[in-house]
């Protein structure tokens, strides 16, 4: 089961530090969902993602983007 952190309520770049944060004390083997709110917070935290080598599921909702990575 995935745990999931709400971002939404965070702009760039605090929405990129908090993502980091989920991503450094995500535990082997475990997953993630993480719910961003606007498109810049998203293709930050894409960016980050893809600099880690670590390729999430994406699912838009709204006007919300759900990432989800496995660590």
């Amino acid at each position: 089961m995935a745990e999931t952190f709400d971002l939404s309520g965070f702009v760039c770049p605090l929405s990129k530090i908090k993502a980091t944060q989920v991503l450094n004390n995500l535990a082997e083997g475990k997953t993630a969902t993480i719910i961003l709110g606007d498109s810049d917070s998203f293709k930050s935290v894409a960016q980050e993602l893809k600099a880690r080598g670590i390729k999430p599921s994406l699912k838009q909702d709204g006007g919300k983007y759900l990432l989800t990575v496995n660590k």
